[in-house]
């Protein structure tokens, strides 16, 4: 008989089971945060950053103009200011771009900003809480559940394999970026015929072009944002010494 309950040990880069934001009440959220909190809550669910990060983002980090090579625009996570202390570049979503253009672009200073300083978190903090319990959801809903969000969004594209997560959300091991993807059978189809479309580009045979179907309006977004990350990681160096 056992006399006590037994302790169980997450591995490394588990944690709990995270609120995610559905699509239906997005809006509603979005609709009740005052500003800032709207614009940098939206871009949190569309890049995928720590809201660290985001509040620390200075224009030098930021091209809103895709790259030569590249159909989207870009913002870069420094080392020093990335939790896992590698620098990323995560390429921005259509929406993304458009809000960050609502606050510059500039030669210099912090993208989100009040008066030149940098927002506090804090001050996010507290709106985020109001809004969420104005809309009776639950306390586990926290900003930061606004990126798990956006990794579960990438993990159910169907485009995004763990690799490509971890590369995106900046996760210091694959453990973390796994809990994101569950192919469905839809997506291991769709491996096969991409293996099977390559095969005939190599042997001259017409290639087809295999498409996952969704119903998600931001799934065009999604899907390019994972096309063009490999793309603008070739941009490092230069981007690099642009700083």
């Amino acid at each position: 008989m056992i006399d006590r309950v037994p302790r169980v040990r997450l591995l490394s880069g588990e944690r709990q089971r995270e609120y995610i934001l559905s699509r239906a009440l997005e809006p509603n959220y979005l609709a009740a945060c005052p500003e800032p909190l709207a614009d940098v809550a939206a871009v949190l669910l569309e890049t995928g950053l720590r809201l660290g990060e985001a509040l620390s983002l200075e224009w030098p980090q930021v091209r809103l103009d895709p790259p030569e090579g590249s159909a989207l625009g870009v913002v870069t996570v420094l080392a020093e200011k990335a939790k896992n202390g590698r620098t990323r570049h995560v390429p921005l979503t259509a929406r993304a771009a458009t809000i960050l253009r609502k606050w510059g672009p500039r030669p210099e200073g912090y993208v989100f900003h009040r008066e030149g300083a940098p927002l506090l978190q804090t001050s996010l903090e507290h709106q985020h809480k109001r809004v969420r319990e104005s809309l009776k959801q639950p306390v586990g809903f926290v900003l930061h559940s606004l990126r798990h969000t956006c990794g579960t969004r990438l993990g159910e594209s169907g485009t995004a394999d763990a690799f490509t997560i971890m590369r995106l959300m900046g996760h210091a091991s694959i453990t973390t970026s796994q809990r994101y993807v569950h192919p469905t059978p839809e997506t291991l189809e769709l491996a096969v015929r991409r293996m099977e479309s390559r095969a005939s580009v190599v042997q001259g045979l017409p290639p087809e072009s295999p498409t996952v179907n969704s119903g998600s309006e931001s799934q065009t977004d999604v899907n390019a944002l994972v096309s063009n990350s490999g793309r603008v990681a070739q941009l490092a160096e230069q981007l690099t010494l642009n700083q």
